[in-house]
């Protein structure tokens, strides 16, 4: 609203400038460089502003709204986010120890590094960890939620995408019941 306030002043000083400069030719050129002048104080001062734009608060409506969700702020936060090379980033990411050969790592580190990204989303329809999304699916007993893991199920890939045994799927799988009981 500012800018635009500001931006109104400076046309109204330009066409203040233009009716009077037709009435005579000296004055126009003082009143031109008034006019640039003005301008320029004016630019400086809106960008003055802008570096001492305090942090808006959040309204009373958007507090009761918070209250009233408390879940809001999540459902509505970014998925993901864009970062530049050179720039720093503080996203997360969870990289997976190496695999030793015939021994199948845990079913935690597995979930967080592969299963975490859709699971804990709920990104195209798969189900939450922890939450009742998964009472259904465990009532259907183990062999099946592994077999779905392994060969893929509805939107989610065979092994979740990843390159892994299928001893390491059956731990993530048994984590991922473990923490939605």
């Amino acid at each position: 609203m500012k800018k635009i306030v500001t931006l109104s002043f400076a046309t109204l000083l330009a066409i203040f400038g233009m009716t009077t400069g037709q009435a005579s030719e000296a004055p126009a050129n003082a009143e031109a460089t008034n006019q640039a002048q003005a301008e320029t104080a004016v630019a400086e001062a809106s960008q003055a502003q802008a570096k001492k734009e305090p942090i808006v608060q959040d309204s009373a409506q958007v507090k009761k709204l918070i209250a009233m969700y408390p879940q809001l702020v999540a459902r509505i936060a970014p998925v993901g986010k864009v970062c530049f090379d050179g720039e720093e980033c503080d996203i997360n990411i969870t990289v997976l120890a190496p695999a030793v050969e015939g021994v199948a790592r845990p079913g935690d580190q597995l979930y967080k590094a592969i299963c975490a990204t859709c699971h804990d989303a709920g990104l195209v329809g798969a189900p939450k960890i922890g939450t009742s999304d998964w009472a259904a699916r465990i009532a259907k007993g183990k062999t099946t939620l592994y077999d779905h893991a392994i060969n893929g199920f509805n939107a989610m890939p065979a092994r979740g995408g990843a390159d892994i045994s299928d001893d390491e799927v059956k731990n993530a799988v048994d984590y991922i019941i473990t923490q939605s009981q």
